[in-house]
């Protein structure tokens, strides 16, 4: 593991652990969020402008999946900002300990800029899920729609790109070999809560991947039936053929043929999908991940915002 991996996985290590302190200051209550500052540097005004955004991000996610927040079952969703680390951005949920039991709760790691993951993580708050394919799906799904696209893994490429780019070299990975832990994605549970980043190639191609595919099945399918398989999963594993009438083999096939199918030459007109991407986006984000897979995202962010 080399030095820049290592820092990263260690981040993300005390990133994700439920233990880490919460700002003291009192929150900004909103609508369905408790929202306050881990940094200490936030005016009160700075603050209430930032829990009014996540509100209306909420609002948004709300929406969008035709959803409840939740709030009788779990409470006001926890939403702590705090500063980026090592230039690492986003945001990340978690169950944390309050003084009446457990407390949805997302850290935002906030930049310049909207914030990252966002969208995703608030619908990992509304849609609990033990299975980490169809709780990315998930979320990815609402960040590509409603949220920030430099967000990880479309990174301002869109997740479409970043597979075609995989399905051209040996890259890519069977949907069955991502689990619903971590530890097939390139991740790992160091106990306590705590998770390590081990493999940022694999992260990032797994992550890349169940995006693309939710964005497939949401083009096909709709919401609802999105929702349905949320619901119908905590009782059964993937329930892909009880939900849409085809085996996740079957499903995966469909989606690699449509998005091969998409791709086309910059400015062509494309008759399938409006969001297909381009030729010469597949080419830089493959070159961009060759180069090195740890920074890939970094630097597709650093194109995307000055224009590619």
């Amino acid at each position: 593991m080399n030095a820049r991996v290592a820092a990263v996985s260690i981040l993300l290590a005390g990133l994700l652990s439920p233990g880490w302190s919460l700002a003291a200051e009192a929150p900004i209550e909103t609508r369905h969020l408790s929202v306050s500052d881990a940094t200490g540097r936030l005016s009160s005004q700075q603050l209430k402008t930032l829990a009014d955004e996540a509100q209306a991000t909420m609002g948004k996610v709300l929406a969008f999946w035709s959803a409840d927040a939740g709030l009788d079952r779990f409470g006001k969703i926890r939403v702590v900002f705090d500063a980026p680390r090592r230039d690492i951005y986003g945001s990340v949920f978690y169950w944390s300990e309050g003084p009446a039991g457990r407390v949805r709760t997302l850290r935002v790691l906030k930049g310049e800029g909207p914030p990252q993951m966002l969208a995703h993580k608030l619908t990992s708050a509304v849609f609990p899920q033990k299975d980490k394919l169809i709780r990315n799906l998930m979320g990815i799904v609402a960040e590509a729609q409603i949220g920030n696209p430099l967000t990880f893994p479309m990174c301002g490429f869109g997740s479409d790109a970043w597979v075609l780019a995989l399905l051209q070299t040996t890259g890519y990975i069977p949907l069955d070999d991502l689990g619903p832990d971590h530890e097939s994605w390139g991740m790992r549970d160091a106990g306590g809560g705590q998770l390590m980043v081990f493999d940022r190639s694999r992260q990032h191609r797994a992550y890349a991947e169940t995006g693309s595919f939710g964005n497939y099945l949401f083009r096909t399918f709709g919401v609802d039936r999105l929702k349905r398989l949320q619901r119908l999963s905590q009782e059964k594993d993937r329930p892909m053929q009880a939900v849409f009438g085809r085996t996740l083999q079957q499903l995966e096939a469909d989606w690699r043929s449509q998005l091969q199918a998409t791709a086309r030459p910059a400015g062509a007109e494309s008759a399938r999908v409006a969001t297909a991407a381009t030729v010469e986006t597949v080419e830089t984000v493959g070159k961009l991940f060759e180069s090195d897979a740890n920074t890939a995202c970094a630097a597709a962010q650093k194109l995307a915002s000055r224009g590619r």
